[in-house]
C-alpha cells in the first residue's frame, strides 16, 4: 500500500489564534473608525462560519462517508481541506494585509500561507482523485477483447462526467458541505463541476490514506 505524505495544516488552532488577535485589534481601534470596525465584525463572522462548517463536515460528513465507504477517514484535516473552495481565499489575503501593514504576523512563518491556499490545495487533493478514478474505472471496466475497446471508452466518459459526479454529490451530501464564503449564485455548469470535483477530492483522500487498491474496491460506487 502506497500511502501520501501530509503536513498538518492545525487550520482550527490557526482559526482560534486569528480570533485573539482580532479581538485585539477590536479593543486597541478607537470607536470612530468605522471602517476598521466594520471590517473586524465582518473577519470574526466569517472565521466563526469557517469553523462552523469545519465542524459539521467532522460530526456529519465524516462519519457518513465512513458509512458509504467502508473504510476510516483516519486524518480529518484531510477531508476538512478537501471540502475548502476558493473562496476563502480573500479572507485570508485580507487578514494577512493587515497584520502585514501592523508590523505584526500572529501565525507565525507560513501560517497565513497555509491558510490562503486552502482552496488550491483542494484542488491538488481533487486532481489526485481524477488520475485515481480514471485508472480505477478503466481496472472495472476492462475487456479483454479488442472489439470492445469503443464500448470502453464510452462507457469511461458517461461515469466521469461532471453529470453522472454531481449525481453522486448529491447521493452523499457533499455540496452542502463546503466550506466557501461565495457571495453570487454559481450557474448550474459550475454547479455541476464543483460537485464533480468535490467527488474526485474524496478519492483523493482515499489514494492518499489507502493507496490504489481502495480506490479500486470504491470505485464500484461510480459505475
Amino acid at each position: 500500500m502506497t500511502r501520501l505524505g501530509w503536513k498538518p495544516v492545525d487550520i482550527l488552532a490557526k482559526l482560534d489564534i486569528l480570533l485573539d488577535a482580532i479581538e485585539q485589534t477590536r479593543n486597541k481601534t478607537p470607536s470612530n473608525k468605522s471602517r476598521l470596525m466594520t471590517k473586524i465584525s465582518r473577519w470574526e463572522e466569517q472565521i466563526e462560519q469557517i469553523k462552523g462548517d469545519i465542524e459539521y463536515v467532522n460530526h456529519n460528513l465524516a462519519p457518513k462517508l465512513e458509512t458509504m465507504l467502508s473504510l476510516k477517514i483516519t486524518n480529518l484535516e484531510l477531508l476538512q481541506v478537501a471540502m475548502f473552495q476558493p473562496s476563502t481565499k480573500n479572507l485570508f489575503l485580507e487578514l494577512e494585509t493587515h497584520y502585514r501593514s501592523e508590523g505584526t504576523n500572529p501565525l507565525g512563518n507560513h501560517g497565513f500561507a497555509d491558510l490562503i491556499a486552502l482552496g488550491e490545495i483542494a484542488m491538488v487533493i481533487a486532481l489526485l482523485g481524477d488520475a485515481a478514478i480514471a485508472m480505477g474505472v478503466l481496472y472495472q471496466l476492462w475487456r479483454p477483447e479488442p472489439s470492445d475497446v469503443g464500448h470502453l471508452t464510452q462507457e469511461k466518459s458517461e461515469i466521469v462526467s461532471n453529470e453522472h459526479m454531481a449525481e453522486v454529490c448529491d447521493r452523499w451530501g457533499l455540496y452542502e458541505h463546503r466550506i466557501h464564503l461565495d457571495s453570487e449564485v454559481p450557474s448550474r455548469a459550475e454547479i455541476e463541476h464543483d460537485k464533480g470535483t468535490l467527488v474526485e477530492a474524496i478519492y483523493g483522500i482515499i489514494q492518499m490514506e489507502y493507496g490504489f487498491g481502495s480506490v479500486l474496491d470504491n470505485v464500484r460506487h461510480l459505475l
